[in-house]
């Protein structure tokens, strides 16, 4: 856990550097996207990077072999790492801007509440393939069910950005409910199912003459 924990911890700046900035940089030069184009984009590249990202802690052969004896606890443990690294890198990205409000630390408490959920989240959306690695079954719809759960996340704070239904300051909250709600399946999720699933596909597979 604390290796699948340590590896996920820059795998988001990385990607964000790596690929997501490249592409931003690639739709609004070449192809002249303006930025509402842009973020109607990220919808979907946002689940297509980030998810694929979390997934190399299991190239590492002992992460995967520990994601095979308990992958609920790896995933969420790959998760939370992933989503520090991602807190380290919004909040290195509010401090390096002009309008950065120097206001002491606890004004930041909503900031952070709201990011240690999504840590949990980043896990549970690992639930999926994880799971499916260690029951030898499909790791890749395992892993797209994990990507349309994180474009399911997002898609309120499209709507959100495009002030749908003129809501106005209305979808703060809103959004931090469908926040919660994610948790709260999230948390569903990993207490419902066997820690140590049965890998009957994988089985069935090494039978074989």
């Amino acid at each position: 856990m604390l290796l699948a924990f340590l590896i996920a911890l820059p795998l988001q700046p990385l990607m964000i550097y790596l690929v997501r900035l490249p592409i931003d940089g690639l739709l609004r030069t070449t192809f002249g996207i303006s930025a509402g184009v842009v973020t109607i984009v990220s919808l979907f590249y946002a689940p297509l990077t980030e998810e694929p990202a979390k997934w190399l802690t299991a190239a590492v052969p002992k992460v995967r072999e520990a994601i095979r004896r308990d992958p609920i606890f790896l995933a969420l443990a790959a998760g939370a790492g992933f989503g520090i690294g991602e807190i380290w890198f919004l909040a290195h990205a509010l401090i390096k801007s002009p309008g950065y409000p120097d206001l002491p630390f606890w004004m930041f408490v909503g900031f952070i509440i709201e990011r240690l959920e999504v840590c949990f989240l980043h896990g549970a959306l690992l639930i999926p393939p994880f799971y499916a690695l260690a029951a030898g079954r499909s790791f890749v719809l395992g892993g797209l069910a994990g990507m349309v759960g994180h474009f399911l996340l997002n898609f309120p704070i499209y709507l959100a950005s495009i002030n749908l239904f003129g809501l106005g300051e209305a979808w703060k909250p809103l959004l931090l409910i469908w926040t919660f709600m994610f948790v709260v399946l999230g948390l569903i999720l990993a207490l419902s199912l066997p820690r140590r699933p049965r890998a009957v596909g994988r089985r069935e597979v090494t039978q074989q003459p």
